[in-house]
This record gives C-alpha cells, sequence and structure tokens, in this order.
C-alpha cells in the first residue's frame, strides 16, 4: 500500500516538476537573451532600466501566479523589442523565449 502511495505521488508530481523546470529553464533563457541584446542595443540608459524592471515583474509575476502582472510586463518588454533599437536576430530570439514561455504557462494550465 506505501508503495501505492509512492508510486500514485511520483506520477502526478513528475509532470508538474518537469513543466515548472521548463518554465525556470525558458526565464533563465529569457534572462540571458535580454541582457545579449539590451547590452547590443541602442536603448538609453533610462529604457534600459525599464526593460530590467519590467523582467523582473515578468519573473515576479511568474513567481506569485500573477497572470494580469506577468501580462503587462511582458507587453512592455514586447513595445520595447519593437521600438527598432534590438538588432533583427536579438529581436527574434527574445520574442522566441517570451512565445516558450507562454506555450509552457498554457501546458502547465491544461490548455492547448
Amino acid at each position: 500500500m506505501a508503495l501505492l502511495a509512492v508510486c500514485t505521488t511520483l506520477t502526478i508530481t513528475s509532470p508538474v516538476t518537469a513543466q515548472s523546470s521548463q518554465m525556470k529553464d525558458d526565464m533563465e533563457q529569457l534572462a540571458m537573451d535580454l541582457h545579449v541584446g539590451v547590452d547590443r542595443s541602442t536603448l538609453t540608459p533610462a529604457q534600459k532600466e525599464q526593460l530590467r524592471d519590467d523582467f523582473r515583474e515578468l519573473r515576479e509575476a511568474h513567481q506569485n501566479h500573477q497572470m494580469l502582472k506577468g501580462l503587462r510586463a511582458a507587453r512592455s518588454i514586447r513595445k520595447a523589442l519593437d521600438s527598432g533599437a534590438f538588432k533583427p536576430e536579438d529581436q527574434k530570439r527574445i520574442k522566441a523565449d517570451i512565445q516558450a514561455i507562454k506555450e509552457a504557462r498554457e501546458e502547465g494550465r491544461g490548455f492547448m
């Protein structure tokens, strides 16, 4: 009976842990790509600081399950990406990171 309980627990928590791990990996990838992209961009120091604040908000929203806060932060990041200040390859990579996070979040909630 104890073995059955352990197997059931592992079966139930493994996909959640895998999704959580994937989301964490996606957020780390976004952080790295944003850092590189911001450094190579033509953003002003104030714009760079705003983008860092937006990413911090996005991460906090993810950790605290605050969907609206996360959407606002992601929208602000996309706006900066579309400003023309980023190199096209950085812009493409960061947008792909954001899309991966969105997809992982939707999969975790049972959408799709």
